[in-house]
């Protein structure tokens, strides 16, 4: 599905002795492996936020859900799927990048936000402003606590493959 196998020549030419390079080719691949998990969990996420939310509208019989969960649901998917590949070549290739990265992605998550909220209000209109919101929130707070939570407890990876670039 998403082509997660790319090696940075520039890494690979740093590890000609061989001394470190199966430990970092190891590391690499484990990133690369948790920026696959990365998107397949929120996109199963996602997904089931969609599923609630079609379930909410066919059985309380308020189908106006159904436009906003949509529009949320694409706007979920293509934020998560942006987010675990720009990290995975971030972390395979400068791991001193990853705290900019992550303050990065908050502010992007942010403004592509408000966009999203500008151009739904520019195609419905103010009256329906509030029931978008209603639905968009949860996927949004679906996304930060995914990120939290997903690299919060998957920082060791990156430390480990901090301690493999230093002693090598």
């Amino acid at each position: 599905m998403w082509n997660f196998k790319h090696v940075s020549h520039k890494m690979e030419k740093k590890y000609d002795d061989g001394s470190n390079a199966n430990a970092f080719m190891q590391m690499k691949e484990e990133v690369r492996n948790l920026g696959k998990a990365f998107v397949m969990r929120g996109l199963c996420y996602a997904v089931l936020l969609f599923a609630v939310a079609m379930g909410i509208a066919f059985l309380s019989n308020r189908r106006w859900i159904m436009a906003p969960a949509i529009v949320s649901a694409l706007y979920a998917m293509v934020l998560i799927v942006t987010e675990g590949v720009v990290w995975v070549k971030v972390a395979s290739r400068s791991l001193d990048g990853l705290t900019t990265f992550y303050t990065a992605v908050s502010g992007f998550r942010m403004l592509v936000t408000l966009g999203v909220m500008l151009g739904y209000y520019v195609a419905c209109g103010r009256e329906q402003m509030l029931g978008f919101l209603l639905v968009l929130a949860p996927f949004y707070v679906m996304m930060l606590v995914h990120h939290s939570i997903f690299f919060g407890f998957r920082s060791k990876i990156v430390d480990k493959f901090n301690n493999v670039k230093q002693n090598s």
